[in-house]
C-alpha cells in the first residue's frame, strides 16, 4: 500500500477509469467536487499534454498506485479531513501524492506554498510599507520585485497576502 509506480496516461484509462470518465458511474463521485479533483490530479502527473504537467508529472511527481482509483482516494480524504473549502495539498512538494505526504488544507495556503511564487507574507507587508511612503508606483514594486503590477495591486489593496 502506497508504493510508488510509474503510469503512462493510457495505462491509467482502465475500463473502471474509461467508465467514470464517459457517465458510466460505478462508484459515484463523478460532477462532485472531489471526484475533480482526483480527475485533475492524475492530469496534472499523467497527461503530458496538461498545461500543469511540467510543474508535475513533467519533474518527476507521481501517484501511488491505490490513488489510481478513485474509491481510495476518495476514502483517504473523507478520513484525512475533506472538506469542500479545502483542497490537496503535498507537505513536501518535490515528493509525490501518496497519503503520508498529502493533507488538506485552504486554497491561500496551497497557493502561498506554489513554489513559482516570489512573495511571503514579510515581502508583502515590506510592499505596502514601501507603498505608503508614496515613493513607489505598482510599475515600480512590480519591477522591484519582479511580478506583475496587478499582483503588486492586490497586494496592497489586502486582496492577497494577508493575514485572517
Amino acid at each position: 500500500m502506497g508504493d510508488m509506480v510509474d503510469y503512462t496516461l493510457d495505462s491509467i484509462f482502465t475500463d473502471d477509469a474509461q467508465g467514470y470518465l464517459h457517465g458510466n458511474i460505478k462508484h459515484g463521485g463523478k460532477g462532485a467536487r472531489l471526484y475533480t479533483i482526483w480527475v485533475n490530479m492524475k492530469q496534472r502527473i499523467l497527461n503530458s499534454k496538461n498545461k500543469a504537467y511540467k510543474n508535475y508529472g513533467g519533474r518527476g511527481i507521481t501517484i501511488c498506485d491505490e490513488w489510481l482509483e478513485f474509491i481510495p482516494f476518495r476514502d483517504w480524504a473523507l478520513s484525512n479531513g475533506y472538506a469542500e473549502n479545502l483542497t490537496i495539498d503535498r507537505k513536501d512538494p518535490n515528493k509525490s501524492y501518496y497519503p503520508k505526504n498529502c493533507q488538506w488544507i485552504i486554497r491561500k495556503e496551497n497557493s502561498r506554498k506554489l513554489r513559482t511564487n516570489k512573495i511571503n507574507m514579510q515581502i508583502a507587508n515590506e510592499i505596502r510599507d514601501l507603498y505608503k511612503l508614496g515613493k513607489y508606483t505598482h510599475q515600480q514594486l512590480a519591477n522591484k520585485y519582479n511580478v506583475g503590477r496587478r499582483h503588486i495591486g492586490n497586494i496592497i489593496n489586502k486582496m492577497k497576502w494577508y493575514d485572517t
